[in-house]
């Protein structure tokens, strides 16, 4: 008996290698999709890191002194934020152009001269964009907290030299000497602080019965955490707006459902599609192409009924899927219905040109379901299906604008979490332009499609 299942083993090792669909999702695909995701998590091959793109802040300067002008470029400076000094940053945000807007405000900079407390500076964000938010936070606080020390300087010994009894005339360089002797100070301890904790030793774990007990001790430091990060805004003069677009029913809106739901319409209508052009393929084996050729007028006929099925597939997947987003989720499917319905329609076209593109090229049905798996998981999650590409790295960003699914995903996702239209309005840009693009994708793939079909298909 072991003889003969091991003959039976051999067999189907004998079988599955010659299986090059089978081979390829055994061993290519799991380390593709590996390096894929890990590239996408801020990884690097060899274990080298991938540094993700800069979190893009406009800065609206309405205050236009030199000190403001000075604030800026200290802004420009900061590594991992890409500073733009753009009219209207809080139109930006809101439009999802942005991941954030700091508006300087009028009377800022002579505030800071005269050592007054200065007026908040506003920082606009983007909830769908935590990530970012948190980057943006981190990374302005030491900035603008060393411009509230400087107002707070200022101020300061301002009123030293006028307990001295100096000249009005000399006050202001003599004020202006101390508190950047105070910024020396405080730059070199700030270095000093950095330095020791590099080489501070590491905190030793808690031996196993101790654990309990170190926990214990952590969890009452994670409330003042929470409460330091609430109130770091106020600490360095910012006034936080988080620009959630409202809902006419008052409900909130949740960016995570939006993007699920928007990556499902995407990535599954692409899989069922594909799936289904592949019949194309099953009846040119079997002989029924043959004999609808046959047909009178038949010809390109083929493949047009095979885009209007696919068309139709396609609005019967998407109606139950967004009716179930609406139902369930709270997704605001019937507030921006029009908008919703042209994209989902210019997604399917897009999406069913691409699975005939697939049925066309391909030879058989097994080499088609291997090649638009690996493409279709690819671009996926290249294109901000499987997680937002705001956390991928920049080549990995730029990357997906390649591929239908990024169009589609910001398409999708404009409608659903920014409540665009498709066209412009006073307050919001349209979706329009991903349309297009998705638009002259389907219409590029279609032509492909058919002249492979009258190639392949029609002259066999």
């Amino acid at each position: 008996m072991i003889r003969t299942a091991l003959i039976l083993v051999r067999k189907d090792l004998r079988l599955f290698m010659r299986d090059r669909t089978a081979l390829f999702f055994l061993l290519v695909l799991p380390i593709g999709l590996g390096a894929v995701m890990g590239t996408a998590m801020g990884g690097g091959m060899m274990g080298g890191g991938t540094k993700a793109r800069k979190v893009a802040i406009a800065v609206e300067d309405q205050d236009q002194t030199p000190t403001s002008e000075a604030l800026v470029g200290a802004l420009m400076d900061i590594d991992d934020l890409r500073v733009e000094l753009l009219p209207d940053a809080r139109r930006l945000v809101a439009d999802g152009d942005r991941a954030g807007g700091l508006v300087i405000p009028s009377g800022y900079g002579e505030a800071l001269v005269a050592g007054q407390p200065l007026p908040a500076l506003v920082l606009y964000r983007d909830p769908a964009r935590q990530i970012a938010s948190q980057i943006m936070l981190f990374q302005l606080s030491p900035v603008l907290f060393q411009q509230a020390a400087k107002a707070l300087g200022s101020g300061m010994m301002d009123r030293v030299t006028g307990l001295m009894g100096l000249p009005e005339p000399s006050r202001g360089a003599v004020t202006a000497e101390l508190v950047g002797s105070y910024m020396r100070v405080e730059n070199l301890m700030a270095g000093m602080e950095a330095e020791w904790q590099d080489s501070a030793p590491p905190v030793a774990e808690p031996a196993a019965g101790e654990a309990e007990g170190g926990r214990a001790a952590a969890e009452p430091d994670e409330a003042p955490l929470a409460t330091l990060m609430d109130a770091l805004p106020s600490m360095i003069g910012l006034e936080v707006e988080d620009l959630a677009p409202p809902r006419a029913d008052g409900l909130p809106r949740s960016a995570g459902a939006s993007h699920a739901f928007a990556a499902m319409a995407v990535m599954m209508l692409l899989f069922n599609l594909v799936a289904f052009a592949g019949t194309l393929l099953e009846e040119r084996a079997e002989g029924t192409l043959d004999r609808l050729r046959l047909t009178a007028e038949a010809g390109r006929a083929v493949l047009l009924g095979k885009i209007l099925v696919t068309m139709l597939l396609a609005s019967i997947q998407l109606l139950e899927l967004f009716s179930f987003g609406a139902l369930a989720f709270q997704v605001p499917v019937m507030e921006h219905l029009p908008a919703l319905a042209i994209t989902s329609l210019t997604w399917a076209l897009a999406a069913s040109a691409l699975g005939l593109l697939f049925a066309t090229a391909c030879r058989t049905r097994k080499q088609m379901e291997g090649l638009s798996t690996l493409v279709i998981l690819v671009m996926s999650a290249v294109g901000g299906a499987w997680f937002p590409r705001e956390i991928t790295p920049e080549w990995m960003q730029t990357a997906g604008l390649a591929t239908p699914v990024a169009w589609a995903m910001d398409a999708f996702h404009g409608v659903l979490w920014y409540g665009k239209g498709v066209l412009d309005t006073p307050e919001l840009s349209g979706v329009y332009p991903s349309l297009l693009v998705l638009a002259a994708g389907a219409t590029v793939m279609l032509t492909v499609a058919f002249r492979l079909y009258q190639r392949r298909f029609e002259s066999a």
